[in-house]
């Protein structure tokens, strides 16, 4: 009888703990970049970049600082300080938008000279901003969420 019971006792409690670890699931967040903060100070950039690299989902935090920005026909503009994002914003690459969208094409580059490229719109409203990258590193799991 004592064998009876726990089975009966067993079977409901393996379907909560399922049930439970599926409310416990965090879904990762959209892969692309999420610009935290600027420190006008430093003139740093922290950004987060979170994707699928090798398979397996990660956070990237990169610190960078700005090497020049240029809008349209305008001249470039160099320094520190030229650059222009806005903390909060999450940019997800968007290199083919769709015929008629071409104000929503946006091409993130991470180059192997440490640069951080950023181009987005078309033609005369183009804006391209260049990023030397001083920090990269890979965040923990957890990290991510602070």
């Amino acid at each position: 009888m004592g064998d009876s019971l726990s089975k009966k006792l067993l079977i409901p409690l393996l379907l909560a703990l399922f049930i439970g670890s599926l409310g416990c699931t965090k879904k990762p967040e959209a892969e692309g970049y999420r610009i935290i903060s600027y420190d006008a100070a430093t003139h740093q950039w922290i950004i987060l970049r979170t994707g699928t690299f090798d398979g397996k989902y990660l956070t990237k935090r990169i610190t960078v600082v700005c090497s020049f920005f240029k809008w349209g026909d305008h001249g470039t503009v160099t320094g520190p300080d030229a650059c222009h994002l806005q903390v909060g914003q999450m940019m997800s690459p968007n290199p083919f938008p769709p015929e008629g969208k071409r104000d929503e094409f946006l091409d993130i580059s991470e180059m192997p000279d440490e640069v951080l490229s950023i181009t987005q719109g078309e033609g005369t409203n183009r804006v391209m901003q260049q990023f030397n990258i001083l920090k990269y590193e890979v965040l923990p799991d957890n990290a991510a969420q602070k």
